[in-house]
């Protein structure tokens, strides 16, 4: 590599000033040719490692790789003075060989490098990008699975809901339908309600209809709260970590190891020694590992954020937002539950005055019960169902 080269034409050209045997000379430029071959090689090593998804042993590794290069070095260094103690040639010690001839700023250079390169802030930030791409696609999973539960649970509570409010609607018809239409012989409701034993278990029958679906309306309300606080923990779970898993966070540790990469050139050149080579380092680092992982970190983070995000906010203000996902739903059934109640109050009323108008006696005070009793055990279905579904829309809402 292009540092290495130039320190062993700087080698060269000492050893050919100073004087030094062939074979003294042909060996310390073997010694750096073998170096210089090693050093790519950790290089290499260092690079694809970086390149690997996941994280697991990133860091060990990039650790034991700079011991490496220290190991490297330290050879270099120590083989390259054993070989000048043997030589003849001149009558230099051999630390003033190796001052007068040795590759020392580019060691000292390189020794500065590895040092900072030890730090290990690029597996650091390699591997906290790993990390985010690993949470993001575990939260997808979750959050799209938990979104496909939460709405298969709504489709059967509002078949649930439509089929009850059908049920009411329909048996506060027939009951309307039943008092209004009575049978000519008969004439008045009062009497039918006073001659007919059968009239009173009507209204309870339907009543106890109400009461029925009413509770079944509000066990659906509460499955849907729960399926409700299902979107709703995914909604906090993902804004409580999007300052951890957003694209905004992923760019900042991109940021983050690009400019220690970016740094290693700089803290190394000293003297005759340039750092070429960590300029390719460093543009490898990024482009091959940094870049790589950032970018799959990201499109994971924005199908989270841009996507799913989105989705849990739209369905708890539409779908889990009420009892129903058509609120209008919801106010006609009620509409109509109100103008029924008020039909049959006013049916009712009205055979009260023809009762009150009756010569006194008996008959008169037993039709009064018997419409009084109706009376009440309308009312108070009526207002038990008024008040349960108004509980479980509520439910659904707090």
């Amino acid at each position: 590599m292009d540092d290495v080269d130039d320190a062993r034409e700087l080698v060269e050209q000492r050893m050919r000033a100073t004087g030094f045997e062939r074979g003294i000379f042909d060996k310390v430029m073997d010694l750096l040719e073998r170096f210089d071959s090693d050093r790519e090689s950790l290089f290499e090593e260092m690079l694809s490692e970086l390149e690997q998804p996941g994280h697991d042993g990133l860091r060990d590794r990039w650790d034991t790789n700079c011991e490496q290069a220290e190991a490297l070095m330290d050879r270099l260094e120590d083989d390259i003075k054993s070989v000048l103690e043997d030589s003849q040639a001149n009558a230099l010690t051999v630390d003033q060989r190796w001052i007068a001839v040795g590759p020392r700023d580019f060691l000292a250079g390189e020794r500065k490098i590895w040092k900072q390169v030890a730090r290990l802030d690029v597996p650091d930030v390699a591997a906290l990008m790993s990390k985010v791409l690993e949470t993001d696609i575990a939260i997808i999973k979750k959050c799209e699975e938990d979104l496909k539960n939460a709405r298969n649970s709504d489709v059967i509570i509002e078949q649930l809901l439509a089929k009850n409010f059908a049920t009411i609607t329909d048996l506060g018809k027939g009951l309307l339908a039943t008092f209004v239409q009575l049978p000519t012989a008969i004439g008045r409701l009062a009497v039918y309600l006073l001659d007919d034993p059968t009239a009173q278990d009507a209204i309870t029958k339907v009543i106890e209809a109400f009461e029925k679906t009413a509770a079944e309306n509000y066990e659906a309300a509460k499955q849907k709260r729960a399926a409700k606080q299902t979107v709703l923990d995914n909604i906090k779970l993902l804004t409580d970590a999007r300052e951890q898993l957003d694209e905004e966070w992923i760019d900042k540790l991109f940021v983050r190891g690009a400019e220690a990469a970016s740094s290693w050139r700089g803290i190394g050149a000293t003297g005759d020694y340039r750092a070429t080579d960590w300029d390719w380092v460093k543009d490898n680092v990024i482009d091959r590992g940094l870049d790589t992982r950032a970018e799959a970190a990201k499109e994971q983070s924005a199908q989270l954020y841009q996507d799913l995000y989105p989705t849990f906010i739209k369905e708890s203000t539409n779908a889990f937002a009420q009892l129903t996902d058509d609120p209008d739903t919801l106010a006609r059934f009620t509409e109509e539950l109100k103008t029924h109640f008020e039909s049959l109050e006013t049916l009712l009323k009205g055979e009260a005055a023809f009762v009150a108008d009756l010569a006194d006696g008996p008959y008169k005070q037993t039709a009064i019960k018997s419409l009084a009793s109706a009376m009440e055990t309308i009312t108070a279905g009526w207002r038990m169902l008024f008040e349960k579904t108004k509980a479980a829309a509520d439910e659904v809402k707090r």
